[in-house]
């Protein structure tokens, strides 16, 4: 076996090993509505990612989840 073959070989192994790692790590999901009678599974990948989208789109209280996204807390500026 030449190197070259080798080096081709080492790539795949590392590229194998990286899938697995990733598919080892828990991920976390939600459900997300399409429209009022369409929900779909979103999962995420990373726990940072989830923690985003949580954050987006929680209520609190009577808070439309828009307020958290849109500029100025969503009123007319």
């Amino acid at each position: 076996m030449n190197t070259a073959q080798a080096f081709l070989q080492d790539i795949e192994r590392s590229i194998e090993n990286g899938k697995r790692q990733a598919d080892s790590q828990p991920r976390k999901g939600m459900v997300v509505y399409l429209d009022k009678s369409t929900p779909i599974m979103v999962q995420y990948k990373s726990v940072e990612a989830f923690d985003n989208a949580k954050r987006v789109t929680s209520r609190k209280g009577s808070q439309s989840c828009l307020r958290n996204v849109l500029d100025g807390n969503g009123r007319r500026q």
